[in-house]
């Protein structure tokens, strides 16, 4: 299968003020390293160029060309996406890290995690809270999983998957701590004291209904002595 090519430009400035300009002018600083450059090199990018690769791109295609456009030696390094810097309230990518990778040389890179299914405890009124949602591994460039898949469909209230729970490909390596828990389902919050649920329902507040019952027992007793 022929590997996508990515075109990027060796970036001629660095700093904030020009990624801000790059980004004005719909392209994105990237930044390329690997264990034998000596150092990193600055790149920009098209976002419509990104845009294109990742339309095309196969769930389970982690590696990429780069093709520096640019750039005197006609190389074009492969790559993986090692990071990414996003602008969570405009959305879209802010920046890029590339690591270059060597054939037969093991990396070390984080994989997103994919929860499948729907929980026991879910279905009666539990509750589901996501603490882990990536790991960090090792392996092989050809190795790295898109993503890795976590099945939690017989979870019920009171049951966690920790990280060493978690299926991985037995050539993929996991680092994170494998005591950390990933996935748990809790019980819902207890339910609201019965005359509270009383004053929602008929809509007097619980202070109200005791004022109104202390003065109909005054009325009572002033009766009676009325009476007497």
């Amino acid at each position: 299968m022929k590997r996508l090519t990515l075109k990027v430009k060796l970036r001629e400035k660095t700093g904030k003020g020009y990624a801000r300009k790059l980004r004005r002018e719909g392209m994105i600083p990237a930044i390329l390293y690997g264990s034998h450059l000596k150092e990193s090199v600055p790149l920009e990018l098209e976002k419509k160029e990104l845009k294109d690769i990742i339309s095309h791109r196969s769930p389970h295609e982690q590696i990429l060309n780069l093709d520096i456009v640019n750039q005197k030696a006609n190389r074009k390094p492969e790559v993986i996406v090692k990071s990414t810097q996003r602008n969570w309230l405009k959305g879209g990518i802010q920046h890029i890290d590339f690591l270059e990778i060597t054939r037969g040389e093991k990396l070390t890179t984080t994989v997103s995690f994919s929860f499948v299914g729907k929980t026991q405890g879910e279905k009666i009124g539990g509750i589901v809270e996501h603490l882990v949602r990536e790991v960090e591994v090792e392996c092989l460039p050809r190795d790295i999983p898109a993503v890795i898949e976590v099945d939690v469909s017989s979870l019920d209230i009171g049951d966690s998957l920790k990280v060493k729970d978690v299926k991985v490909p037995p050539q993929v390596k996991v680092l994170t701590h494998l005591e950390e828990t990933v996935v748990a389902v809790v019980a819902p919050a207890p339910e609201e004291e019965a005359v509270a649920e009383e004053e929602k329902e008929e809509g007097v507040p619980a202070e109200e209904v005791e004022l109104v019952d202390e003065k109909k027992e005054k009325e009572e007793e002033e009766t009676e002595k009325k009476e007497s």
